[in-house]
């Protein structure tokens, strides 16, 4: 192997691991590390250009009774489900990701509230038609601590359900 194409195998290989670093394995999706590195990224951007952006934090709601009724990989298929309706109906600049076992977020630039809370009710319509509950947390820029606010957000959804 001659030296040129060595050195494009291991760029090759290293773009492979530093995507398999930031992905979840189950949905395709940002994991918690890539999230946290590219929402880091985005609210810096935005406060130093004083843009708008949201953040939901998304909750599947009785994810524990379907792996218990059903089986783990029932809840695996709602999850990818999930996944995969984030990804069909998010704008190409918007950033979806899996932090945690049934927690989701989305990263919406150039976003305000009134539209981040218009595109999670056209999202929850089409969750809705397959039978997968949610509940959301939403917080904009410039909010100083988007995660904090949303979560905040999300915990008073869910304690009013």
């Amino acid at each position: 192997m001659n030296t040129d194409s060595h050195n494009l195998w291991l760029h090759l290989m290293l773009l492979q691991l530093l995507q398999q670093n930031q992905t979840d394995a189950l949905t395709g999706l940002l994991n918690r590390r890539g999230f946290n590195e590219t929402l880091q990224q985005l609210h810096a951007a935005a406060q130093r250009y004083q843009r708008p952006l949201s953040l939901v934090l998304i909750d599947v709601q009785n994810l524990k009774a379907t792996n218990n009724q059903h089986g783990h990989p029932a809840g695996d298929q709602r999850l990818q489900q999930l996944a995969q309706t984030l990804q069909q109906h998010k704008r190409t600049s918007d950033y979806a990701a899996r932090i945690g076992g049934d927690e989701f977020a989305l990263l919406l630039p150039e976003t305000n509230e009134t539209q981040a809370q218009q595109a999670m009710q056209r999202m929850q319509q089409q969750l809705n038609r397959q039978e997968i509950a949610i509940h959301i947390g939403i917080a904009t820029h410039p909010s100083p601590d988007l995660y904090a606010e949303a979560d905040r957000q999300l915990k008073k959804r869910k304690e009013n359900t």
